[in-house]
């Protein structure tokens, strides 16, 4: 049986190669044309590859001008790979994409090699982010000054009757606007807690450790991990996570909770040793007003919810190992 010369498959297997790997991918050469393309690149400009041989890339690729394209191709050393995000127009059509071009030299001759990504899905989610947090800034900006300002005003008449009057009825008022100031910070707390930018390695103790210090904690106690690993996310955002739950552990278990942070294979957990959460109330926790405490507002787990949400985390409430309450954050990125 004959065997085919495994130099005259390279070729073949190449070209079924690129034709399925569900990128696009584009070669040119240092006259900075197209010598090839494959069909999930052309895609991206509704045109067939043959229509995309032998054109400028300044042509497809604004940000590489005409004039400067032999600058742009000796700046690369042979082997060296490099990944960006710019916008590709053909074919009247416009799509951002992440290139990861490299360098190559095939018998002496230099190529480039790129594979080309769609991106436009992505661009437009954090285009839509850019709006919500915009939305959510202007929101609790009304809500500081409007509310706020009045609120001011009332602490300040209220003030100079106490210094002439002492009666129940000033003390009730001076409850009413604490609560009324309580209010107004855990719904602004509320309207940026689903705001998460950018996201950085962060120490998950050290993070737990400074919530801590903001949270008036009693003779509760705070147990935390031996090992310090880190993980992407927002530190302002994460330690107002902490907060809250350390808040609600403290609140709904009593004044000696103690409170536990671990780590788990895919995240981490906060849990107490307090009475728990019943199954049956496990999935109302997190509804904005939902409380137990005639005196609460129930907005705690609500912005540790959005919180959650805005870093595409997940969490759940389940069952302690001493029977109290756990609240396990998952899908949590890890820094290397």
């Amino acid at each position: 049986m004959d065997q085919s010369d495994p130099n005259d498959l390279a070729p073949q297997f190449f070209a079924k190669m690129v034709k399925s790997v569900g990128v696009g991918v584009g070669i040119y050469d240092e006259d900075g044309r197209y010598i090839y393309v494959n069909q999930s690149y052309a895609d991206l400009f509704d045109v067939t590859p043959s229509e995309l041989i032998g054109e400028a890339l300044w042509k497809v690729v604004p940000a590489i001008e005409a004039d400067k394209f032999d600058r742009y191709w000796t700046s690369f050393d042979t082997d060296e790979t490099r990944e960006t995000e710019t916008l590709h127009t053909y074919n009247n059509r416009q799509v951002p994409v992440r290139t990861i071009t490299t360098r190559r030299s095939i018998e002496g001759t230099a190529y480039h090699f790129g594979t080309i990504k769609d991106i436009s899905e992505q661009k437009a989610r954090k285009e839509e982010i850019k709006r919500q947090n915009e939305r959510l800034e202007n929101f609790a900006s009304v809500v500081s000054h409007d509310l706020r300002n009045p609120l001011n005003v009332a602490q300040g008449y209220l003030d100079l009757l106490q210094d002439d009057i002492d009666r129940d009825e000033l003390h009730l008022v001076e409850n009413a606007l604490d609560r009324m100031n309580v209010l107004i910070t855990e719904l602004l707390g509320l309207a940026r807690s689903g705001k998460v930018s950018e996201t950085t390695p962060s120490s998950i103790r050290a993070i737990a450790e400074r919530a801590w210090q903001n949270v008036d904690t009693k003779q509760a106690t705070l147990h935390t991990p031996e090992s310090d690993p880190h993980i992407l996310a927002n530190e302002p955002r994460l330690q107002q996570l902490f907060e809250n739950l350390m808040r609600n552990a403290i609140e709904h278990a009593g004044a000696e909770v103690d409170v536990t942070l671990d780590i788990t294979q895919d995240g981490f957990y906060v849990a107490d040793n307090g009475p728990g959460i019943s199954p049956t109330k496990r999935t109302r926790v997190f509804e904005t007003g939902y409380t137990t405490d005639e005196d609460g507002i129930g907005f705690g787990l609500s912005i540790v919810q959005q919180i959650v949400t805005g870093h595409r985390w997940e969490i759940q409430v389940t069952e302690s190992s001493s029977g109290g309450a756990q609240f396990e954050i998952t899908s949590v990125d890890f820094a290397d």
